[in-house]
């Protein structure tokens, strides 16, 4: 949801009616911890910067609201590592194909959850 204003981006959406806040502690899916854990590490090692990843996140736009909290910093993240060329296009499907085909896991846009989602 962007704002009336030409700099405001997705993310603004300060003073907003948002409804309630959840607060309680959900835990992190494994693929959330993973998703961190490499963040973190490019972070740490000062391969990636926070500003970086801000800047791709805010960048995704419209897409922006109707992802989740680690959606967004994986999306934003995986935009970064090309942007650097640390890793392609190319490698990161196939890489992706790989591990669907090893764990029988079928493409995300194709769960029952992303087909019917509404956020």
């Amino acid at each position: 949801m962007s704002g009336t204003h030409p700099n405001q981006g997705p993310q603004d959406i300060g003073g907003a009616e948002a409804g309630p806040v959840d607060t309680l502690d959900h835990g992190m899916k494994f693929w959330e911890r993973q998703a961190n854990g490499l963040r973190s590490t490019l972070q740490r090692n000062k391969i990636m910067r926070t500003d970086e990843l801000r800047r791709a996140a805010e960048d995704l736009g419209s897409r922006y609201s109707e992802l989740a909290y680690f959606e967004i910093t994986t999306s934003a993240l995986r935009t970064v590592l090309i942007e650097k060329g640390l890793i392609t296009e190319h490698e990161l499907k196939a890489k992706m194909e790989q591990i669907r085909a090893r764990f029988n896991v079928p493409d995300e846009m194709e769960s029952p959850l992303k087909k019917g989602a509404s956020r």
